[in-house]
């Protein structure tokens, strides 16, 4: 259950810093995940068709839904990146490969829960978005997508999400939490610029 999943992750979280390699490190990355997104599984009704977080192409509703709100993400923390100087394509645990913004992904990361998880999961337990306001395209490149009329639903909700005011962990502040991505994207910055030891990702 998810008290089952809470121990998994935390058990994770503890043996992760037995990592010698950035690879080991994705793996355990990697076994966290599978039991967060089973805690989600275990929260949404067997309509939504979710087994666990699967993209390339999302093939059900809850993972398309999760990967357009992960698309705005992306979006925003790349400009964010941009905006501090640092370029979105030179990341440091994704790996890197031609076209792929892995410092995008890398301060991603902590965001994609507090950003995008909490406000499609509230839509999703509300009632406002349904398995049939998905369409099943045939397309093997996407399967499954959202109708263009709950677009406007998803993208509020993720930028009414970003004005709320969250604590900041690692300046102890209070902060709305689009600021947040540009907090974190300049403490980056610093340990690049060896004016910091180490980088500390937010804690919600």
């Amino acid at each position: 259950g998810l008290d089952r999943a809470a121990n998994g992750i935390d058990h994770m979280r503890k043996e992760c810093v037995r990592a010698s390699t950035a690879d080991a490190l994705r793996g355990f990355e990697g076994k966290a995940g599978v039991h967060y997104f089973g805690a989600l599984r275990l929260l949404l009704d067997p309509r939504w068709q979710f087994k666990g977080r699967a993209y390339h192409p999302p093939p059900d509703p809850f993972n398309a839904l999760l990967s357009f709100g992960y698309s705005l993400l992306l979006k925003d923390m790349t400009a964010t990146i941009n905006l501090v100087g640092l370029d979105p394509y030179l990341g440091c645990f994704h790996a890197l490969e031609y076209g792929r913004p892995s410092l995008t992904l890398d301060l991603m990361e902590e965001f994609r829960p507090l950003a995008v998880d909490a406000p499609m999961m509230g839509l999703v337990l509300d009632g406002k978005l349904t398995p049939d306001h998905f369409t099943v395209t045939g397309r093997t490149e996407r399967p499954i997508e959202l109708g263009s009329a709950q677009m406007p639903t998803v993208i509020q909700a993720y930028e009414k999400r970003l004005d709320d005011v969250v604590m900041h962990s690692p300046s102890s502040t209070n902060q709305r939490l689009r600021r947040c991505y540009e907090m974190q994207a300049r403490i980056y910055a610093r340990v690049v610029m060896q004016q910091r030891s180490e980088y500390e990702g937010m804690v919600a």
